[in-house]
């Protein structure tokens, strides 16, 4: 038991050097992103400061947390409130500055006919959980961790199912008035044309979900894509947001335990338990 606790010890401290040293090449990271951005753009201080949050810092945040993945035990429902927390945080910072930068229309923030609307939330709705499940045979065939996080962290008690519901509608408000709002907006300053940016922004907002692995981070950057169709066809932002709110409900709630399954089973355990580490 001695031994197993010391084993524990190391690697927790371990994992603490590794996120402090993620930590620090982040911020240098941020630091030069804005530099680059403010000596060589004519870009106002506030989207300089934009730019690099979200395309360098919370990027890198992602990378950094990945080890206490692995040796943390974490609880569901304080990390489904914790990680709303977050999302509604950074979806607040680009509402805010694309508020004052740019404003509502150019962040997706009009009114769409209901029939319209109807029809392009279902339509987003479907082709999100179409590409789940296209990924679905890569994922199991590289046999990645991320796929065993992401089932490990699926909602099982009643209280942990309604706690996802308020994630999901965090996430799809969040992460839309985020990548899909302001980052969207941000990246055309620089010179590319609303397509490249929403190929851009899809890239750094599949980085956040480095924690699902490879096939998570490029399952979830195609997604962010098709989430920004709408966008950039109709100036608004509304269908995405409910529509990625219906696509993780759906994934959470009615696919993942069925596909989890399908994928060799999870053990019905109230924490996330990382998946061992190879010696």
């Amino acid at each position: 038991m001695d031994f197993e606790d010391d084993r524990a010890e190391r690697d927790a401290e371990a994992a603490a050097e590794a996120v402090s040293s993620r930590l620090r090449i982040g911020a240098a990271l941020t630091g030069v992103a804005a530099l680059l951005l403010a000596w060589s753009t004519s870009l106002s201080l506030w989207d300089v400061i934009g730019l690099s949050l979200y395309y360098v810092l919370l990027p890198a945040l992602a990378l950094a947390q990945l080890p206490l993945l692995r040796t943390e035990r974490l609880e569901r429902i304080p990390v489904y409130l914790g990680s709303a927390l977050t999302i509604l945080t950074i979806g607040v910072i680009g509402l805010l500055l694309g508020l004052r930068q740019v404003g509502p229309e150019a962040l997706g923030l009009v009114g769409m006919e209901w029939e319209r609307m109807l029809v392009w939330t279902l339509g987003l709705t479907g082709a999100g959980i179409l590409i789940i499940v296209a990924f679905i045979p890569m994922e199991r065939a590289m046999g990645q961790g991320g796929a065993r996080i992401l089932a490990d962290l699926l909602p099982r008690t009643p209280g942990e199912k309604r706690a996802f519901v308020g994630l999901s509608a965090s996430a799809g408000l969040g992460e839309e008035l985020a990548y899909r709002g302001y980052a969207l907006v941000a990246v055309q300053l620089l010179g590319p044309g609303p397509w490249l940016a929403a190929a851009v922004s899809s890239v750094a907002f599949g980085f956040l979900h480095v924690y699902q692995g490879t096939i998570g981070v490029v399952r979830t950057g195609v997604m962010g894509f098709v989430l920004a169709v709408p966008v950039v066809l109709t100036g608004s932002i509304l269908p995405s947001i409910v529509a990625h709110t219906l696509i993780d409900l759906i994934a959470g709630l009615v696919l993942g335990p069925q596909l989890s399954r399908a994928m060799g089973g999870v053990e019905e355990t109230p924490a996330l338990v990382p998946p061992p580490t190879k010696e």
